[in-house]
């Protein structure tokens, strides 16, 4: 028997029958055009943005790409076929467009190639992003508005070279209507046992001759205790450690410690941390995600071009990093990178206090201070 819905209509109530939504094409659109719909309360992500539609990769098309506002990145395939087999096959095809796309683009800069051909195309009809040649350029106002002013670009880029470099894609299935108990057991399998990221969306539809009410639930499962510590949107210091190995939790620990014992700002995101010097703009200088990813931050920072590349090529004599954009340097921690990364860290010490050092000089000892 078909669900009802009650629509109020000024005065009066309009009784709404459920229905199905059979067109595949047209939900993609509606989502692209509309993706404040996608329900990122059910399934605990920032605020999205469509960066992709019908985004090659070597498996295939990926329906929707999106990034949210912590620098997740978000692969959404729909499937609005009740048989139940064709559901649990879109399960495997998300899973490897995931792989696809980490394949095709681990880095910042191949992930940008690939949202500036969409951005660029015809299938974009977003008008706050025609014209732009960088995320950085198209990304801030339009999180900014989304999130307030307290949205930052340089953090979120961070999160999202590190995503993308470990390949830990957010993964959506779109379905109409219930899913049946095995699609459910696979995602709740994926969720706790395997802590992968692979959520549903179910699209209840109900209408009338003239109207059709479409109704998108979030559908993910994520033990109790995990829930409780991600309830404030920022992880804290004894979850973000209990995250990552042993090892780059003790390095982490030192980073955490040494930052605080020099009065710089450590800042809490949603998975991991930035160490800011606090000038009259606050500088970002490093950033720690889990499980084992230090990054030093170079954008920030006083210094032109060529002390840039000296700086950068300097820290890479010291220890074993990968610039991800132009400003990025991450250390992954290990056993074979502990020692250097170690030394890594007092040669940035170094600069942080080259910094204040400088910013002091700066100060007119006759002008009082805040």
């Amino acid at each position: 028997m078909k669900r009802k819905a009650l629509l109020k209509d000024g005065d009066k109530f309009v009784v709404l029958e459920e229905s199905d939504f059979e067109a595949e094409t047209a939900l993609q659109e509606a989502l692209k055009r509309n993706p404040e719909v996608v329900p990122v309360a059910d399934l605990e992500l920032g605020q999205v943005v469509v960066v992709g539609r019908e985004t090659s990769v070597l498996a295939g098309a990926i329906d929707l790409l999106l990034v949210d506002a912590e620098g997740q990145v978000i692969i959404v395939e729909t499937k609005l076929s009740r048989n139940p087999e064709l559901r649990r096959q879109v399960l495997v095809q998300v899973l490897d467009y995931g792989a696809s796309l980490w394949r095709t683009a681990p880095t910042l800069k191949q992930f940008e190639e690939l949202v500036l051909r969409y951005w660029r195309s015809d299938a974009c009809e977003d008008e706050r992003v025609k014209g732009v040649t960088s995320l950085r350029e198209g990304l801030p106002a339009i999180f900014q508005e989304l999130c307030g002013e307290d949205w930052d670009y340089d953090t979120f880029e961070a999160a999202l070279e590190g995503n993308l470099a470990n390949g830990q894609h957010v993964l959506l299935v779109v379905a109409s209507g219930l899913m049946d108990g095995l699609s459910r057991d696979l995602l709740q399998y994926a969720n706790i046992c395997l802590n992968i990221p692979l959520y549903g969306v179910e699209i209840d539809v109900f209408e009338t001759a003239a109207r059709q009410l479409i109704v998108p639930r979030g559908v993910r499962y994520t033990p109790r205790v995990r829930q409780r510590q991600q309830s404030t949107g920022h992880t804290d210091r004894n979850a973000f450690l209990a995250a990552c190995t042993p090892l780059a939790a003790t390095f982490f620990e030192r980073v955490l410690d040494e930052a605080e014992a020099r009065g710089l700002v450590v800042y809490w995101g949603s998975l991991g941390f930035s160490v800011r010097v606090p000038l009259d703009s606050p500088v970002t200088v490093m950033y720690g995600y889990p499980s084992n990813d230090f990054i030093v931050y170079t954008g920030q920072m006083s210094m032109n071009s060529e002390d840039r590349e000296v700086f950068h090529r300097v820290l890479k004599e010291i220890a074993p990093t990968r610039l991800g954009g132009s400003y990025s340097n991450h250390i992954y921690l290990n056993e074979d990178s502990e020692k250097q990364a170690y030394a890594a860290l007092a040669f940035v010490w170094e600069e942080v206090e080259r910094l204040l050092a400088g910013h002091h000089q700066n100060i007119d000892p006759n002008q009082p201070q805040a």
